[in-house]
């Protein structure tokens, strides 16, 4: 016996694709820090699921079902991209020597500097500040022929 579906497959193959798969995938690729790694595959496939819905709204079922499946697949790559990006890189300050801490020297302050140069922390002064200078003011020049 085979069921035909007249009118009422769109609906159920549209809840199959954007409802689950493309909506979980979306979801596994937001697990997987994809909208850090991969932002450009992570925000098309947020988009196209978007889009999805929306022409699901106007019962456009076999255009929602296509940006269903781009934006299952757009998930996808972007939570490859996550994955590999996290398995090879141990810490985002490794990633990034740039934000990573700068090392803390301790101990006392080196005594081989020559003389007359000071051994202070920058931005601890211990000489009164010097009051800024006015630049002097000009008067603004006049157009030939204009009063």
């Amino acid at each position: 016996m085979t069921v035909v579906c007249a009118g009422g497959c769109g609906p159920i193959e549209y809840l199959n694709q954007v409802g689950y798969k493309a909506a979980g995938a979306v979801a596994a690729a937001k697990r997987a820090q994809a909208d850090r790694y991969a932002p450009f595959e992570y925000t098309a496939a947020e988009e196209y699921l978007h889009k999805a819905r929306e022409e699901a709204g106007y019962s456009q079922y076999e255009t929602s079902i296509q940006y269903g499946r781009q934006a299952e697949e757009m998930a996808n790559r972007a939570r490859a991209i996550a994955i590999t990006a996290t398995t090879t890189s141990p810490s985002p300050a490794a990633a990034n020597p740039a934000t990573a801490p700068a090392p803390v020297e301790s101990g006392p302050p080196s005594s081989s500097l020559p003389e007359g140069v000071d051994n202070e922390v920058p931005g601890q002064s211990s000489k009164k500040p010097v009051a800024p200078t006015k630049a002097p003011v000009r008067s603004p020049k006049k157009r030939p022929g204009t009063e």
